[in-house]
């Protein structure tokens, strides 16, 4: 064996064994540069100096296989989570912790369920993005991540700053979440704004990263998602997309038998989309309800059964008051 398949066998053998060496993590390093997107980051409070300290020192004199369990002891010190730095550091461990097994989710869902009591950290839209990564497709858990990221996204004002999650291919050519931010570009930065409007990925965000593509995994049955969709692909000029989410919507009408209502969205989907064949059949065979619907008889006024006149209630006759007692005659 030569020594490049030495070395490369070493290294499933470190991963299969979930060992993290310490120096490689730079955590206090990682963490500042995390940081520096937000507006105050030169501005450190004592919390924040000692924080950085515990960071630098736990990584000077612990071991490497005590260093986990530690970061976890620091997460949950009260006296630091005042700190403006502990979101990233919640971000960092996340990231990190997806390096530990590839078949468990329960270390992400633990950092994740950490930095979700910072509902305005930049991290937080990458973090659930890397966390939904590590289940498999179609989970339940997946469908709940989902749902939290969408009503996250519209709790916050549109000029709110997120981060992405930056993605790398490994060795084996899958995708890794970024998780070196102490060297290379600084971490890339986006108003939620521009995330929800784009419908191609924007950089740093995979295809299934984007919001119109969060909203595809939860618009099955839901009116509103599929109203909100067919916005984003108009602004965005996607008018076959916008026509395909038009069709959707229509056949939910349809379901309900508000077929006034299908043919005007399939109306709509024909028009940005003549080539929708399923729509354009879909309108045809509601246009033929409808032509049926308007044959029915209508009732004349000789067929009606005339209204029943609600009977006259007559007043009884007030009870006959009593004769008067006659004054006894006199004796």
């Amino acid at each position: 064996m030569n020594k490049g398949s030495t070395a490369l066998l070493m290294v499933f053998l470190m991963m299969a064994a979930n060992v993290v060496y310490a120096e490689d993590w730079n955590i206090a390093k990682n963490v500042k540069r995390l940081e520096r997107i937000a507006p105050d980051y030169l501005d450190d409070k004592p919390t924040d100096k000692k924080f950085l300290d515990v960071l630098d020192l736990t990584e000077k004199t612990r071991k490497d296989n005590e260093l986990y369990a530690e970061a976890k002891r620091i997460a949950a010190m009260p006296a630091l989570s005042q700190s403006k730095y502990m979101d990233s550091f919640l971000y960092y461990m996340l990231v990190r912790s997806t390096m530990l097994s590839s078949a468990s989710t329960a270390e992400p869902d633990h950092w994740l369920g950490l930095l979700k009591g910072y509902e305005k950290s930049p991290h937080l839209l990458a973090a659930g993005l890397v966390h939904m990564k590590q289940m498999p497709k179609n989970s339940p858990g997946i469908r709940s991540d989902v749902q939290f990221l969408v009503d996250w996204i519209k709790a916050q004002k549109p000029d709110m700053k997120v981060r992405a999650p930056e993605y790398t291919r490994n060795m084996l050519m899958s995708y890794k979440p970024r998780v070196d931010f102490a060297e290379g570009d600084t971490p890339k930065l986006y108003k939620l704004s521009y995330y929800m409007a784009s419908v191609a990925p924007i950089d740093g965000f995979l295809e299934d990263d984007t919001y119109i593509a969060l909203l595809g995994q939860m618009k099955d049955g839901r009116e509103d998602i599929l109203a909100e969709m067919t916005g984003i692909y108009r602004k965005m000029g996607k008018r076959k997309e916008a026509s395909g989410i038009l069709h959707q919507h229509a056949m939910l009408r349809v379901n309900a038998k508000d077929f006034q209502k299908a043919k005007a969205l399939l109306d709509d989907a024909v028009k940005l989309d003549p080539e929708n064949a399923g729509a354009v059949k879909e309108r045809d065979r509601i246009k033929l309800e409808l032509t049926y619907q308007s044959l029915e008889p209508v009732s004349t006024p000789s067929q009606e059964k005339p209204e029943e006149q609600p009977a006259q209630q007559t007043e009884a006759p007030a009870p006959a008051e009593p004769p008067a007692s006659q004054p006894a005659p006199n004796q």
